[in-house]
């Protein structure tokens, strides 16, 4: 386990109780010592979260160097950060991997969700709350993780992500989502696509294009090459609206989605607080 702020807070606690009691396996009168010790310390521990979260939003760890390297070679956004804005993004992805709660189903019992898994679900929604003071998705704080394609109780067919709005719940298949992360472009991401759909519920009076052209479906294919079938069967779900799938084509196709859509470019860059493009 990674030592934190809270657990460097907690160990002059913890050293104090076992002084108290040492001391009192030869004199119980010193019994009585270890009592302040152990009421802070668990205090601590219970709250250790927000301790962490108080001290790292001041002072924002920085990724690990492989995760560093991983981010610069997959994100499009990322790369067009000037020096300090790549920091700050760098920053809030290690935020972001902090404060969700990443939940890993039918992985090996015990193993904690990979964290090259956890970087590129972070980097999309990193990428969609860049300009909002609050770049968390509290309301989607709960995200599932699955190997491979699932069913689930709205979907009892293996599927490769979904939005659960009354659980407030992510699910994701690390398999599709890896391919699309690790080789952008290649395959549609359910990552920026879950995201896409829990930031549209987050935000849903912004001035969202409304998309309803006969030929959007065509438009899109033509700025992203993907098709609605392929977008279809790599989420793994054909109930597939254009938004989500726009918005994902705004961020990792910008120039040819502005050739193909500028209205719904223009949209967008109000939408997500973008005066030029990127």
């Amino acid at each position: 386990m990674r030592q934190t702020f809270a657990h460097l807070l907690l160990l002059p606690f913890v050293a104090g109780a076992l002084f108290f009691l040492y001391l009192a396996w030869n004199d119980s009168d010193y019994a009585v010592g270890i009592i302040p010790f152990v009421l802070v310390g668990a205090t601590i521990w219970i709250f250790s979260p927000q301790i962490n979260w108080w001290w790292y939003s001041r002072r924002p760890p920085e990724l690990p160097d492989a995760l560093r390297t991983l981010l610069e070679r997959t994100s499009v956004f990322y790369r067009a950060l000037p020096p300090n804005g790549q920091q700050r993004f760098r920053h809030r992805i290690a935020l972001f991997m902090m404060g969700t709660d990443w939940m890993p189903m039918g992985w090996p019992e015990g193993q904690a969700l990979p964290l090259d898994v956890q970087l590129a679900l972070a980097t999309q929604a990193v990428t969609l709350t860049w300009n909002e003071p609050e770049f968390l998705f509290q309301q989607w704080e709960k995200v599932v993780v699955y190997p491979h394609p699932f069913p689930s109780p709205q979907h009892d067919y293996p599927h490769a992500s979904e939005l659960y709005a009354p659980d407030g719940c992510l699910l994701f298949s690390a398999e599709q989502l890896m391919a699309s992360f690790l080789q952008p472009g290649s395959m549609y991401n359910i990552g920026m696509h879950e995201y896409a759909k829990a930031f549209v519920m987050t935000y849903p009076d912004r001035p969202y294009p409304t998309l309803d052209l006969p030929d959007i479906w065509e438009r899109l294919e033509a700025c992203s090459r993907m098709s609605r079938a392929h977008v279809a069967s790599v989420v793994g779900i054909d109930d597939i609206e254009p938004l989500p799938v726009a918005i994902h084509h705004y961020f990792l196709f910008p120039q040819a989605f502005r050739a193909a859509l500028p209205e719904a470019a223009a949209a967008f860059d109000a939408v997500f607080g973008r005066s030029q493009p990127h």
